[in-house]
Protein backbone atom coordinates (compact mmCIF):
# COMPACT_ATOMS: atom_id res chain seq x y z
CA UNK A 1 0.00 0.00 0.00
CA UNK A 2 1.62 3.62 -1.07
CA UNK A 3 0.51 6.52 1.02
CA UNK A 4 0.66 9.71 -0.12
CA UNK A 5 4.17 11.78 -0.25
CA UNK A 6 5.68 15.10 -1.18
CA UNK A 7 6.62 15.04 -4.48
CA UNK A 8 10.02 15.89 -3.36
CA UNK A 9 10.13 12.64 -1.08
CA UNK A 10 10.07 8.70 -2.42
CA UNK A 11 7.31 6.79 -1.75
CA UNK A 12 6.09 6.06 1.64
CA UNK A 13 4.80 3.02 2.35
CA UNK A 14 2.67 1.63 4.98
CA UNK A 15 5.21 -1.12 6.54
CA UNK A 16 8.03 1.36 6.11
CA UNK A 17 5.73 4.18 7.32
CA UNK A 18 5.36 1.94 10.84
CA UNK A 19 8.70 1.63 11.04
CA UNK A 20 9.77 5.27 11.00
CA UNK A 21 6.84 5.99 13.66
CA UNK A 22 8.51 3.61 16.33
CA UNK A 23 11.72 5.47 15.64
CA UNK A 24 9.73 9.00 15.83
CA UNK A 25 8.88 8.01 19.19
CA UNK A 26 11.77 6.06 20.43
CA UNK A 27 13.78 9.32 19.64
CA UNK A 28 11.43 11.82 21.30
CA UNK A 29 10.56 9.41 24.42
CA UNK A 30 14.41 9.73 24.97
CA UNK A 31 14.52 13.54 24.68
CA UNK A 32 13.09 13.77 28.11
CA UNK A 33 16.90 12.96 29.65
CA UNK A 34 18.14 14.81 27.43
CA UNK A 35 16.05 17.80 28.03
CA UNK A 36 16.73 17.44 31.73
CA UNK A 37 20.23 17.74 31.51
CA UNK A 38 20.61 20.92 29.53
CA UNK A 39 18.00 22.48 31.57
CA UNK A 40 19.68 21.51 34.95
CA UNK A 41 22.16 23.50 33.77
CA UNK A 42 20.93 26.12 31.43
CA UNK A 43 18.23 28.72 31.37
CA UNK A 44 15.52 26.24 29.07
CA UNK A 45 14.26 28.52 26.78
CA UNK A 46 18.23 29.62 26.18
CA UNK A 47 18.28 25.77 25.68
CA UNK A 48 15.77 24.90 23.59
CA UNK A 49 17.10 27.93 21.28
CA UNK A 50 20.76 26.55 20.38
CA UNK A 51 19.22 23.07 20.07
CA UNK A 52 17.22 24.71 17.35
CA UNK A 53 19.45 27.26 16.07
CA UNK A 54 21.83 24.61 15.68
CA UNK A 55 19.52 21.70 13.71
CA UNK A 56 18.09 24.09 11.27
CA UNK A 57 21.23 24.79 9.00
CA UNK A 58 22.49 21.46 9.09
CA UNK A 59 19.00 20.10 8.04
CA UNK A 60 19.09 22.92 5.16
CA UNK A 61 22.97 21.65 4.42
CA UNK A 62 21.32 18.07 3.97
CA UNK A 63 19.14 19.19 1.93
CA UNK A 64 21.26 20.56 -0.26
CA UNK A 65 23.27 17.81 -0.48
CA UNK A 66 20.32 15.69 -1.27
CA UNK A 67 19.87 17.68 -4.23
CA UNK A 68 16.94 19.88 -3.03
CA UNK A 69 16.36 23.98 -3.19
CA UNK A 70 16.40 25.79 0.18
CA UNK A 71 14.12 28.55 -1.39
CA UNK A 72 10.81 28.40 -0.60
CA UNK A 73 9.27 30.95 -2.49
CA UNK A 74 5.24 30.87 -2.26
CA UNK A 75 5.88 29.38 1.31
CA UNK A 76 7.64 32.09 3.26
CA UNK A 77 4.76 33.62 5.11
CA UNK A 78 3.18 29.74 5.97
CA UNK A 79 6.50 28.54 7.32
CA UNK A 80 7.15 31.86 9.34
CA UNK A 81 3.69 31.39 11.09
CA UNK A 82 3.76 27.85 11.42
CA UNK A 83 7.57 27.87 12.55
CA UNK A 84 6.07 30.48 15.45
CA UNK A 85 3.07 28.37 16.14
CA UNK A 86 4.58 25.03 16.37
CA UNK A 87 7.87 26.05 17.91
CA UNK A 88 8.49 29.84 19.31
CA UNK A 89 4.77 29.94 20.97
CA UNK A 90 4.60 26.38 21.98
CA UNK A 91 8.13 25.88 23.91
CA UNK A 92 7.38 29.47 25.01
CA UNK A 93 4.82 29.33 27.07
CA UNK A 94 5.70 25.40 27.95
CA UNK A 95 8.53 26.31 29.48
CA UNK A 96 7.02 29.42 31.52
CA UNK A 97 4.34 27.06 32.72
CA UNK A 98 6.76 24.83 33.56
CA UNK A 99 8.16 27.26 36.36
CA UNK A 100 4.99 27.35 38.18
CA UNK A 101 3.46 23.76 37.42
CA UNK A 102 4.78 20.68 38.38
CA UNK A 103 6.11 18.31 35.46
CA UNK A 104 4.06 15.71 36.21
CA UNK A 105 0.30 17.77 35.84
CA UNK A 106 2.28 19.78 33.22
CA UNK A 107 2.79 16.47 31.41
CA UNK A 108 -1.01 15.83 31.50
CA UNK A 109 -2.42 18.93 30.37
CA UNK A 110 0.17 18.68 27.45
CA UNK A 111 0.53 15.00 26.39
CA UNK A 112 -3.32 14.15 26.68
CA UNK A 113 -4.08 17.73 24.97
CA UNK A 114 -1.80 17.21 22.14
CA UNK A 115 -4.06 14.09 20.16
CA UNK A 116 -7.75 15.38 21.25
CA UNK A 117 -6.41 19.34 20.13
CA UNK A 118 -4.96 17.71 16.85
CA UNK A 119 -7.61 15.57 16.49
CA UNK A 120 -10.74 18.66 16.77
CA UNK A 121 -8.42 21.20 14.84
CA UNK A 122 -7.46 18.72 11.82
CA UNK A 123 -11.59 17.78 11.18
CA UNK A 124 -12.55 21.34 11.31
CA UNK A 125 -9.58 22.34 9.05
CA UNK A 126 -10.68 19.21 6.63
CA UNK A 127 -6.95 17.86 7.02
CA UNK A 128 -8.53 14.63 8.45
CA UNK A 129 -11.50 12.72 8.71
CA UNK A 130 -13.74 12.00 11.32
CA UNK A 131 -13.86 8.66 12.75
CA UNK A 132 -15.49 6.67 15.39
CA UNK A 133 -12.72 4.31 15.37
CA UNK A 134 -9.99 6.89 15.91
CA UNK A 135 -11.81 9.39 18.15
CA UNK A 136 -12.04 5.95 20.22
CA UNK A 137 -8.72 5.95 20.37
CA UNK A 138 -7.88 9.40 21.18
CA UNK A 139 -10.52 8.90 24.48
CA UNK A 140 -8.53 5.58 25.36
CA UNK A 141 -4.92 6.85 24.93
CA UNK A 142 -5.67 10.15 26.94
CA UNK A 143 -7.44 7.65 29.52
CA UNK A 144 -4.22 5.69 29.91
CA UNK A 145 -2.39 9.15 30.06
CA UNK A 146 -4.07 9.75 33.01
CA UNK A 147 -3.72 6.07 34.93
CA UNK A 148 0.32 6.73 34.30
CA UNK A 149 0.79 10.09 35.50
CA UNK A 150 -1.88 10.10 38.21
CA UNK A 151 0.27 9.90 40.77
CA UNK A 152 2.38 13.01 39.55
CA UNK A 153 -0.76 15.20 39.01
CA UNK A 154 -1.04 16.74 42.32
CA UNK A 155 -0.94 21.09 41.75
CA UNK A 156 -1.17 23.71 44.07
CA UNK A 157 -4.21 25.90 43.25
CA UNK A 158 -2.25 29.13 43.60
CA UNK A 159 -2.86 32.09 41.27
CA UNK A 160 1.13 31.40 39.77
CA UNK A 161 0.32 27.69 39.10
CA UNK A 162 -3.14 28.70 37.91
CA UNK A 163 -1.23 30.87 35.24
CA UNK A 164 1.16 28.18 34.31
CA UNK A 165 -1.50 25.81 33.39
CA UNK A 166 -3.16 27.88 31.34
CA UNK A 167 -0.15 29.04 29.62
CA UNK A 168 0.68 24.95 29.08
CA UNK A 169 -2.68 24.65 27.82
CA UNK A 170 -2.21 27.71 25.06
CA UNK A 171 1.14 25.93 23.83
CA UNK A 172 -0.46 22.77 23.64
CA UNK A 173 -3.15 24.36 21.28
CA UNK A 174 -0.50 26.40 19.56
CA UNK A 175 1.39 23.11 18.85
CA UNK A 176 -1.28 21.36 17.30
CA UNK A 177 -2.93 24.30 15.26
CA UNK A 178 0.61 24.60 14.28
CA UNK A 179 0.82 21.21 13.41
CA UNK A 180 -2.23 20.70 11.50
CA UNK A 181 -1.72 24.02 9.43
CA UNK A 182 1.88 22.34 8.08
CA UNK A 183 0.43 19.48 6.80
CA UNK A 184 -0.02 21.49 3.58
CA UNK A 185 3.73 22.39 3.25
CA UNK A 186 4.92 18.97 4.24
CA UNK A 187 3.00 18.09 1.03
CA UNK A 188 4.57 21.06 -1.22
CA UNK A 189 8.04 20.78 0.51
CA UNK A 190 10.93 18.37 0.99
CA UNK A 191 10.78 17.03 4.53
CA UNK A 192 14.34 18.52 4.78
CA UNK A 193 13.69 21.50 4.11
CA UNK A 194 10.62 22.10 5.63
CA UNK A 195 12.05 21.28 9.14
CA UNK A 196 15.21 23.40 8.57
CA UNK A 197 13.72 26.74 8.39
CA UNK A 198 11.13 25.68 11.30
CA UNK A 199 14.02 24.89 13.20
CA UNK A 200 15.69 28.32 12.16
CA UNK A 201 12.91 30.70 12.38
CA UNK A 202 11.49 28.88 15.62
CA UNK A 203 14.88 29.28 17.26
CA UNK A 204 15.47 33.19 16.58
CA UNK A 205 11.98 33.55 18.23
CA UNK A 206 12.78 31.43 21.17
CA UNK A 207 16.26 33.42 21.69
CA UNK A 208 14.22 36.48 21.69
CA UNK A 209 11.82 34.87 24.26
CA UNK A 210 14.79 34.40 25.83
CA UNK A 211 16.17 37.95 26.06
CA UNK A 212 13.30 39.24 27.01
CA UNK A 213 12.86 36.31 29.92
CA UNK A 214 16.39 34.86 30.98
CA UNK A 215 18.67 37.47 30.63
CA UNK A 216 21.27 34.95 28.99
CA UNK A 217 24.95 35.53 29.52
CA UNK A 218 27.60 34.72 27.15
CA UNK A 219 29.04 33.00 30.91
CA UNK A 220 26.51 30.21 29.68
CA UNK A 221 27.99 29.31 26.89
CA UNK A 222 30.67 27.42 29.38
CA UNK A 223 28.03 25.06 30.44
CA UNK A 224 28.06 23.52 27.01
CA UNK A 225 31.43 21.95 28.01
CA UNK A 226 30.06 19.74 30.45
CA UNK A 227 29.56 16.46 28.90
CA UNK A 228 25.93 15.61 30.22
CA UNK A 229 24.67 18.53 28.69
CA UNK A 230 26.95 18.74 25.60
CA UNK A 231 25.33 15.04 24.65
CA UNK A 232 22.01 15.88 25.88
CA UNK A 233 21.94 19.24 23.24
CA UNK A 234 23.69 16.63 20.64
CA UNK A 235 20.68 14.29 20.96
CA UNK A 236 18.57 16.89 20.88
CA UNK A 237 19.99 18.20 17.27
CA UNK A 238 20.53 15.33 15.88
CA UNK A 239 18.34 13.05 17.20
CA UNK A 240 15.00 14.57 18.09
CA UNK A 241 14.76 17.75 15.27
CA UNK A 242 16.73 16.19 12.04
CA UNK A 243 15.95 12.62 12.60
CA UNK A 244 12.06 12.57 14.35
CA UNK A 245 11.31 15.94 13.31
CA UNK A 246 11.84 15.01 9.64
CA UNK A 247 9.76 12.11 10.30
CA UNK A 248 7.13 13.60 11.84
CA UNK A 249 6.69 15.84 8.80
CA UNK A 250 6.34 12.73 6.72
CA UNK A 251 3.86 11.30 8.56
CA UNK A 252 1.87 14.30 8.23
CA UNK A 253 1.35 13.75 4.95
CA UNK A 254 1.31 9.37 4.90
CA UNK A 255 -1.15 9.78 7.78
CA UNK A 256 -2.69 12.72 8.73
CA UNK A 257 -2.31 14.76 11.79
CA UNK A 258 -3.78 12.98 14.31
CA UNK A 259 -2.00 9.47 13.52
CA UNK A 260 1.17 11.23 13.12
CA UNK A 261 0.65 12.92 16.37
CA UNK A 262 0.09 9.12 18.22
CA UNK A 263 3.81 9.43 19.31
CA UNK A 264 2.32 11.17 22.55
CA UNK A 265 1.15 8.34 23.52
CA UNK A 266 3.92 6.02 23.20
CA UNK A 267 7.07 8.63 24.02
CA UNK A 268 5.83 8.78 27.81
CA UNK A 269 5.95 5.68 28.32
CA UNK A 270 9.25 5.06 27.13
CA UNK A 271 10.71 7.65 28.91
CA UNK A 272 8.97 5.96 31.80
CA UNK A 273 10.77 2.93 31.29
CA UNK A 274 14.13 4.37 30.21
CA UNK A 275 13.95 6.78 33.36
CA UNK A 276 13.38 3.46 35.57
CA UNK A 277 16.44 1.66 34.02
CA UNK A 278 18.83 3.87 33.35
CA UNK A 279 18.19 6.91 36.25
CA UNK A 280 16.28 4.48 39.21
CA UNK A 281 13.33 6.29 39.22
CA UNK A 282 10.19 4.61 40.21
CA UNK A 283 7.81 2.63 38.48
CA UNK A 284 4.73 1.81 39.40
CA UNK A 285 2.07 -0.69 38.59
CA UNK A 286 -0.45 1.96 37.76
CA UNK A 287 2.19 2.98 34.99
CA UNK A 288 2.33 -0.02 33.21
CA UNK A 289 -1.13 -0.10 33.09
CA UNK A 290 -1.39 3.45 31.71
CA UNK A 291 1.11 2.36 29.05
CA UNK A 292 -0.48 -0.99 28.10
CA UNK A 293 -3.83 1.18 27.91
CA UNK A 294 -1.37 4.02 25.64
CA UNK A 295 -0.16 1.03 23.57
CA UNK A 296 -3.72 -0.33 22.70
CA UNK A 297 -4.93 2.90 21.90
CA UNK A 298 -1.76 3.24 19.34
CA UNK A 299 -2.51 0.18 18.09
CA UNK A 300 -6.26 0.86 17.52
CA UNK A 301 -4.98 4.66 16.02
CA UNK A 302 -3.23 3.00 13.48
CA UNK A 303 -5.42 0.30 12.18
CA UNK A 304 -7.42 3.46 10.84
CA UNK A 305 -4.45 4.69 8.53
CA UNK A 306 -4.00 4.20 5.18
CA UNK A 307 -7.46 3.52 4.69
Amino acid sequence: MQLQRSPAEPVLTHGRAILLFAVMCLIWGLTWIAIRAGVEALPPVFFAACRFLAAGPLLLAMAWFAGHRATVRGHGFKIFYTAMLANTVCYGTLFWGLRYVPTGFSAVINLSLIPVGVFVIAVIAGQDRFSWTRMAAVALGVAGLFVMFRGRAAIDPSPEALAGAVSIVIGTLSFCLGSVLTRPLARALPALVLAGWHCILGGAGLAIVSLLLESPTLDLFAAFAQPPVLAGWAFLVFGGSIVAYTIFLRLLVAWGPTAASGYSFISPAIAALVGAAVLGERYTAAEGIGALIMFSATFLMLRTTGR
